[in-house]
């Protein structure tokens, strides 16, 4: 039986809806010997007795038990688990099943320290990861690879503060309002606004800064459409889900995708833009080189009859199970397998390589002395 370690949590504006998403998780993990691994706003991995129950997160310092520190062993595979400041177990981890969303955990810096602790985990890789959690790195290998996204424009918070002025008029000049204005590395719509008079531009994009010290602007498309599609690897396939499209205000806000309780309606899609849909997110899943189960999330122009790509989620909400036509425990059981998989095929490359190198240095150290 693989023992499967669920991360969840972190420091994240998106914490709660990762909480959820592990919760969704574990309840279908029946084969295999799980460890809820909790990382909390402050940054500490912590497991415990009662992490899969709903409940203890209403007041977690009151309600979880038996809490005990998780370190990560580098090179091994393996996890302390310690209590007191003593390991008390040490156990390996056959894999890592990732629902962190956003900053931590979705940006390549989680997928870093399980690359260097010899842990398989199901997600996409490290730099996949952080590109895909940057819309503006994102919007330029779409760019390399010919598929539309919305005009933008992207600057950091030092760019803005020396040359304000210049940045405003290219934000007018380029893309002109209304607009949307976003927080580069951030999910679940935390942050985002729209401006729809120049003389506001200012103060929208100061309240973006308040998320992100990197954002971006981009052109607003009038009545868009919008669509979302899931996508995960197995082997050398691209397996595509149901293509659905999103019901939503102006824009598809927090409170819309996870406190509203409407049930999603399945509006009937055209079948040439269903296709095109998921041609698209099959195009776009292996010019990101991802890995794992994604949600790609795109916009249609119909008066124009473009197709654009949003932008992707590496570790979707929910992991995206309600997109896909089988089993969340089936889809669990895939990403796992390939995650392992993957892994193996990894250690089988060649690490290292004896050279002189060394031996040169000293020499002509020596050399230098004397």
């Amino acid at each position: 039986m693989y023992t499967i370690a669920v991360l969840f949590g972190g420091k994240s504006v998106e914490h709660d809806i990762s909480i959820i998403t592990a919760l969704q998780t574990m309840k279908n993990l029946k084969k295999y010997k799980v460890i809820p691994i909790y990382i909390s706003a402050d940054g500490r991995f912590i497991t415990g007795d009662n992490l899969s129950n709903a409940k203890t997160y209403l007041n977690f310092d009151r309600n979880a038990k038996n809490l005990k520190e998780v370190n990560f062993k580098l090179g091994c595979g393996q996890i302390d688990i310690i209590k007191h400041n003593k390991i008390k177990q040490t156990l390996k981890v056959d894999c890592a099943l990732l629902c962190n969303h956003g900053n931590g955990g979705e940006d390549g810096s989680l997928q870093g320290l399980l690359e260097l602790a010899e842990i398989p985990y199901t997600s996409c890789k490290v730099a996949s990861s952080a590109i895909c959690m940057d819309k503006a790195l994102s919007k330029i290998v779409f760019s390399s690879k010919n598929i539309k996204s919305p005009a933008y424009v992207h600057f950091d918070i030092c760019q803005y503060k020396a040359k304000k002025f210049d940045i405003l008029k290219s934000i007018i000049d380029k893309i002109g309002c209304p607009c949307i204005i976003k927080p580069a590395r951030l999910g679940s719509s935390v942050g985002i606004g729209i401006c729809e008079d120049v003389k506001k531009l200012e103060s929208c994009i100061e309240e973006a800064f308040l998320y992100d010290n990197k954002i971006i602007v981009e052109k607003y498309i009038v009545d868009a459409r919008e669509f979302c599609c899931g996508a995960l690897k197995i082997g050398e396939k691209i397996v595509l889900g149901n293509v659905q499209e999103v019901s939503k205000s102006k824009i598809y806000t927090f409170s819309e995708k996870y406190l509203s309780s409407k049930t999603v309606e399945n509006k009937k899609i055209a079948e040439d833009l269903e296709h095109k849909i998921k041609k698209l997110a099959e195009k776009t899943y292996r010019a990101l080189e991802c890995d794992g189960v994604i949600r790609v999330d795109f916009l249609y122009d119909e008066k124009q009859e473009v197709l654009y790509v949003n932008e992707v989620n590496t570790i979707p909400g929910s992991l995206a199970f309600n997109l896909f036509p089988f089993p969340f425990s089936d889809l669990l059981n895939a990403i796992i397998v390939e995650a392992i998989e993957y892994h193996q095929k990894k250690r089988g490359l060649i690490y290292t390589f004896n050279s002189e190198a060394i031996k040169a240095y000293i020499d002509m150290a020596d050399h230098m002395v004397k």
